[in-house]
């Protein structure tokens, strides 16, 4: 015979952030580090509360003591968290501008599942300038009806306060720099291309860049979104009175150098491409 010992644990989570960024495949942006103010770790110490850190954000986890359903820990409180970005390129894939500040505010008041006002962040989650470039503070008013602490907070069995930040990408135009180490290198039959072959960009200019290298670019006639990996495929080829068997697939545009261009106020995805 054996004995069976039943186990039930009183912990249960009360609060979860989960940062979003459409750029990346999983949708899950893990570019912040996230950590609890000094003052709010006090406050977790306090209450019996739990901070853990998960993949794309975090979870509060409350001890479940009988102790804190007294009325001493009844009403709302505030806990904050200090973000901290860790990504030198976010700006570069992420739609959001610098006009305004760099510094991030998030709050838990736009009662949408939300902790920003639109769908996604926009300037009027900034909140002024840090050193640290796309930094910030998450602010979240939690208990405010004793859901979970105070005063009959034993007798309920709420569900956990589900929060998201959502973060969009920036549309780009993508733009290939061709050049070659040959002398008097002769472009002028090039084009671009889809993989049917339906797609033809011929449409050539030349210009020097800062270090000095003349190129040639042809740019993509619309807009993207840029991705972490994207789908369709583009080569170079050239035309000539034979078959036609050059033909060069292209590098998707690296989020490193995307950039705004001041004369056109738009941002470029610069591919560089050596022909030889």
């Amino acid at each position: 015979m054996y004995n069976q010992i039943n186990y039930s644990s009183n912990f249960k989570k009360i609060a979860e952030v989960k940062i979003m960024h459409d750029f990346f495949k999983s949708n899950r942006c893990n570019s912040f580090e996230i950590r609890p103010s000094m003052e709010t770790q006090t406050l977790f110490k306090n209450y019996g509360i739990l901070f853990r850190i998960t993949k794309n954000g975090f979870v509060l986890i409350s001890s479940g003591d009988l102790r804190y359903s007294s009325n001493s820990f009844s009403g709302s409180f505030e806990a904050k968290f200090v973000m901290k970005n860790n990504d030198p390129i976010f700006q570069n894939y992420t739609n959001i501008s610098l006009e305004k500040g760099n510094r991030f505010l998030f709050e838990n008041k736009w009662g949408n599942g939300l902790l920003h006002e639109s769908e996604f962040v926009d300037e009027r989650t900034i909140d002024g300038f840090s050193d640290d470039f796309f930094s910030g503070i998450i602010s979240l008013t939690l208990n405010a009806a004793n859901e979970f602490f105070g005063e009959g907070s034993e007798k309920t069995n709420s569900e956990p306060e589900l929060y998201s930040i959502k973060f969009s990408s920036r549309e780009i135009l993508v733009r290939y720099n061709f050049f070659s180490t040959q002398e008097n290198f002769d472009f002028s039959n090039y084009y671009i291309t889809d993989e049917e072959n339906v797609l033809k960009l011929d449409k050539v200019e030349e210009r020097t860049l800062f270090s000095g290298k003349n190129v040639f670019c042809i740019e993509q006639a619309k807009s993207i979104t840029c991705s972490q990996f994207y789908e369709d495929l583009y080569y170079l080829k050239k035309e000539d009175n034979f078959l036609n068997t050059f033909s060069v697939r292209l590098p998707s545009p690296d989020p490193k150098n995307i950039a705004l261009s001041k004369e056109s106020d738009k941002f470029f995805a610069e591919v560089f491409v050596s022909i030889n």
